[in-house]
């Protein structure tokens, strides 16, 4: 695994360093817009909405739409500036220490492990056992790709700690607009049946008993599609005309040179 984030943890005053990992990867097979005649990838340029031209890199700005086609430019320092907190600090600071079951899970956004680096093993293991030995979690604040993130650290898996970045307050949606049927009252012979086939369907998430049988089905049709694929010959000429007049432009300077 590739670290996608390195720092140092801060508990009390001592610092831990660690390195950050995503704990999950998407496995879906990757696909791709082609032009069907070529069956070679589709390029996309930008290009201006209102003249028309593609724009090079270095004319590419951020900026927000503050009425219908009206925006505003936004200069990266001032993004930095409105982080509240150095954009390059490398801290995760705990704020407190709640107990899991106070965190709804609407609330949580994306899991990462967590590393000690050199140095910060003890320490690291001994934040581990306090957290499970108290049954909480910590909760923390860092800065993650120039933006201030909340988020989760708890023990996972006996040696281990994950944590898992949150959704500010305002960000979860209220269910205050759903129709949720308030007046209706089961009955007590529907809730004991509905209780009865819970009981029956009761039991431990193991994880590999649920495969992605999507995904599992997907390889399949690409591994026959892929086996009954003409071999690999060379890319139809045409389908790329820069690389054509390039090639064709070194064919005329190496016939010169060879007359």
């Amino acid at each position: 695994m590739r670290s996608i984030w390195q720092g140092t943890l801060a508990f009390g005053l001592v610092s831990i360093p660690v390195k950050l990992y995503s704990a999950s990867e998407d496995k879906d097979p990757r696909m791709h817009y082609l032009h069907r005649p070529c069956l070679q990838p589709v390029r996309y340029k930008k290009v201006c909405s209102a003249c028309g031209e593609e724009v090079p890199e270095s004319e590419l700005a951020l900026g927000h739409e503050y009425a219908p086609g009206q925006y505003v430019l936004v200069e990266k320092e001032e993004l930095e500036e409105v982080s509240g907190r150095d954009a390059e600090d490398r801290r995760i600071e705990i704020l407190q220490f709640p107990r899991a079951e106070e965190l709804d899970a609407v609330y949580f956004m994306k899991p990462y492990y967590l590393e000690p680096q050199a140095g910060g093993h003890r320490a690291y293991q001994l934040l581990r056992q306090a957290l499970d030995g108290a049954e909480r979690v910590a909760l923390c604040r860092f800065v993650m790709r120039r933006r201030v993130r909340l988020a989760t650290l708890r023990p996972y898996q006996g040696q281990a700690m994950a944590l898992e970045t949150m959704h500010a307050p305002d960000e979860v949606r209220s269910v205050a607009d759903l129709d949720l049927g308030e007046s209706v009252s089961p009955s007590e012979p529907e809730l004991r049946l509905a209780q009865a086939l819970i009981d029956t369907l009761a039991g431990p998430f193991v994880p590999h008993d649920h495969p992605d049988a999507y995904r599992a089905r997907l390889e399949d049709l690409l591994g026959r599609k892929a086996a009954q694929a003409p071999a690999a010959a060379e890319r139809p000429v045409g389908e790329d005309m820069g690389e054509l007049l390039a090639r064709l432009r070194a064919s005329l300077e190496l016939e010169g040179a060879h007359a």
